[in-house]
């Protein structure tokens, strides 16, 4: 005996199947303690009870992920079962509330209370029932438009057999109604021109469809509108096809009979009377096949009346128009057979009724297990047609098929499986076609072709993959169509960089484009103006040290020329591919100067040591600049070193001397401002002459003043040999403003100086201008 189901007993989500390892332990552990306490409950004590000793199980099966996933596709099969039987259940009573003809809200509203499904349920199986009643009805409407016209009698006994009101009958009819033959002898109905009818119906064999309004997918009941719509798209779609095969000819024709036959109310007519009669000549076309012998055997005439019925009769009146038709053509209608009466004697009697009583058991049996299998399938086709879904009616054939051995009605099974895929197939190429038609239509051509690739990856049928593969090589026509106007434009306006671009997409997208001919000669015939164009360019990024870039360009040319002009620039290639290569020693090079980090002396020696090695590279210029800047950094890091060694010594001159802007000292004594550090500090290893002493100080910023000056003799005398004194450190030699001519083997300048470099204390002396001394600036406050 099969088990209860654990996440129907636990109450769980099947749909989505709830699979949270937390979730399903808490609701184990409520329904336990929720069990535990209903044990001694007198009706459901021995239900919990086994609930509880299934509870090892239980966790077992639903802390498993691969069990669980078993254990959730049978509860979701047991629920769809359940459902199946409502739905029958449901459909029963719908058909009863039919009978009066239609359905009231109230009633709607007790059908949802009845089975416990929504308001809305309720109502899409009704709507699903009408439809496939409405079908059938314009089924029969449709046959007997043959005559041009249907009479109220018609109306009436299609409105009474179906249980409807015959004004829902009426508005379903786009012809005339009459109301005998006589009325109907008035009218002045046409079919369609037999000439152009058969045009259609050859072209509707070359295609395998039945119908223009097949031809379209559209049902023979839509509306004119829809179809005018549906036609032009059909236009549209064909125009657009690359391959004009025979197929492709037949539909471009059948769209313009769709065109000019649904313009019209009175178009359409004429070609629904055609159809109609189409229909009854290919049913007289099966009677006259036949007779054979000018005899119809019983089994051709009950396969003869369903032919009529999925033409749109009633068994009935299909019977007796098979009848009548034979009866002009005077052919005879075999009767069934009846039982021959078997007369014996009396002495073969006994032995008789043994074997009639075996062969009897054997041939009952049979017709008894044949019968079941029919009641069976009949009771599975029910079930089906009760489905809303279409893969719900797969799964309850596929079950059927598999439960059972080969019969007819698996056979039948397995066809109407198939038809079912098919018309699954045909709604989801459709779905498909149309988003795709909207993409076009919004001319987003590359989304749609996209699309198109996205959805042939899925399970789509043979026919169907066909389809979508030509739709996709209309779209790739429409792209290259799309792309060669763009590229036309480009050519006419574009920079060369530009026309190159788009011309080599152009060959890179569509190698195999009708326009790629005239493409390669576009390109071909701007071979000097691109070449002119890569020269400009090349000077620039050469200006700018971008040799990528003049590489790329190089390579651009070469890879679609072959000329002088590509030769040249062949040539200049490697010069640029070894600037590319110094390049990257130059950057590798700051990388390790720059590890060094204050240390510029380390830093300035990576640079040289490459120098020494490497003195004509294209990088030479760069590596002078940067040694230079680092000999900066170096010098201004000595002088900012030589200022707090010296700031140091100014703080014991017991506020003499005091810092009141960077860089420079005043005398508080005097109120001059002195500069902190001489030109042998900011200038080290520099011989400064007279003339370019007196250069050095008017050039002096510090402090951010601009009035410095030589000072006069008596002003270095008082901060150099009046305590506290002016910190100085080494034997200096000071120029001053005072100098006078002198001739001594010409004439020369001499100038006062303040020194101590050849004496133990400082003294003025005289020196030649032309000489090296040291700056010591002043200003007055």
């Amino acid at each position: 005996m099969q088990r209860e189901n654990y996440y129907i007993i636990l109450e769980l989500s099947v749909d989505p199947p709830e699979n949270d390892h937390k979730v399903i332990e808490k609701t184990i552990q409520n329904k336990k303690v929720e069990w535990s306490r209903l044990r001694n409950h007198p009706t459901k004590g021995l239900q919990v009870q086994k609930f509880v000793n299934m509870i090892p199980d239980i966790q077992k099966v639903m802390l498993d992920e691969t069990l669980r996933k078993k254990e959730a596709q049978a509860a979701s099969e047991l629920m769809e079962a359940g459902k199946e039987n409502i739905i029958s259940e449901i459909d029963g009573h719908i058909d009863i509330l039919m009978g009066k003809g239609y359905i009231t809200k109230e009633d709607i509203i007790r059908l949802a209370k009845i089975h416990g499904l929504s308001q809305t349920e309720i109502t899409d199986r009704i709507t699903e029932k009408k439809n496939t009643k409405y079908s059938r009805i314009d089924q029969l409407i449709s046959l007997r438009m043959g005559k041009g016209y249907i009479t109220e009698d018609e109306v009436v006994k299609i409105a009474k057999k179906n249980t409807m009101d015959p004004k829902e009958i009426r508005n379903r009819i786009r012809g005339p109604i009459v109301k005998d033959e006589k009325e109907a002898d008035s009218l002045k109905i046409q079919p369609v021109d037999k000439s152009i009818e058969k045009t259609i119906n050859d072209n509707l064999k070359i295609i395998v469809k039945t119908s223009l309004y097949h031809f379209l997918g559209m049902s023979e009941n839509s509306d004119l509108k829809a179809l005018q719509e549906k036609a032009g798209q059909k236009k549209k779609e064909l125009a657009t096809t690359g391959k004009k095969d025979a197929v492709v000819t037949a539909g471009i024709t059948l769209t313009g009979h769709c065109l000019t036959i649904f313009k019209s109310d009175e178009a359409r007519l004429a070609y629904d009377i055609s159809l109609a009669r189409a229909k009854i000549a290919a049913l007289d076309s099966d009677i006259n096949i036949a007779a054979i012998n000018k005899k119809i055997r019983h089994e051709y005439f009950d396969a003869l009346i369903d032919k009529a019925v999925e033409y749109g009769m009633d068994r009935m009146e299909a019977s007796s128009y098979i009848r009548s038709f034979c009866q002009k053509k005077k052919y005879g209608i075999e009767q069934k057979p009846e039982k021959k009466r078997l007369f014996v004697t009396a002495a073969a009697a006994s032995a008789l009724a043994v074997v009639i009583m075996v062969a009897g058991f054997f041939v009952f049996s049979k017709i008894h297990h044949k019968n079941v299998l029919k009641s069976d399938y009949q009771q599975l086709i029910k079930k089906v047609g009760a489905q809303t879904k279409p893969d719900q009616k797969i799964r309850l054939l596929k079950k059927y098929v598999n439960n059972h051995v080969k019969s007819e009605y698996s056979v039948d099974a397995k066809n109407r499986i198939s038809q079912i895929e098919l018309q699954i197939n045909s709604k989801k190429l459709d779905q498909i076609l149309k988003q795709a038609d909207q993409l076009i239509e919004a001319e987003k051509l590359d989304d749609a072709l996209a699309f198109y690739n996205r959805h042939l990856t899925q399970e789509l049928h043979k026919e169907s993959k066909k389809t979508v593969n030509q739709r996709i090589k209309n779209v790739l026509a429409l792209i290259e169509k799309r792309d060669f106007k763009e590229l036309t434009t480009v050519a006419l306006k574009g920079e060369p960089d530009q026309k190159i671009e788009i011309f080599q997409k152009y060959l890179k997208t569509h190698s195999n484009g009708k326009n790629k001919d005239q493409v390669k000669s576009l390109i071909n015939e701007m071979s000097v103006e691109y070449f002119i164009y890569v020269k400009k360019k090349l000077a620039f990024y050469e200006q700018h040290e971008k040799w990528e870039d003049c590489v790329r360009l190089c390579q651009s040319y070469i890879g679609i020329y072959d000329n002088s002009n590509s030769d040249q620039l062949k040539q200049q290639l490697p010069e640029y591919q070894e600037n590319i290569r110094n390049k990257k020693i130059y950057i590798s090079l700051v990388e390790k100067a720059d590890k060094h980090g204050t240390n510029y002396d380390a830093a300035s020696q990576v640079f040289k040591d490459y120098l020494e090695a490497y003195p004509e590279s294209s990088i030479t210029k760069k590596i002078k600049k940067d040694i230079k800047r680092l000999n900066d950094l170096m010098s201004i890091q000595n002088i900012n070193q030589a200022a707090n060694a010296i700031r140091l010594q100014f703080a014991e001159t017991k506020g003499r001397f005091v810092e009141k802007h960077p860089g420079v000292i005043i005398d508080t004594k005097t109120g001059l401002m002195w500069s902190m550090l001489d030109s042998d500090i900011t200038k080290p290893d520099t011989c400064l002459n007279y003339e370019e002493g007196k250069r050095y100080v008017e050039s002096l910023t510090t402090g951010g003043f601009t009035d410095w000056r030589l000072p006069a003799p008596e002003e270095l005398v008082g901060i150099f040999n009046t305590s506290p004194t002016f910190p100085v450190n080494g034997k200096k030699s000071y120029w001053t403003s005072e100098n006078y001519s002198g001739y001594s083997d010409g004439w020369q300048i001499q100038v006062t100086t303040f020194s101590s470099e050849y004496s133990t204390r400082w003294e003025i002396t005289q020196k030649n201008a032309l000489e090296c001394g040291v700056v010591r600036a002043v200003r007055s406050p």
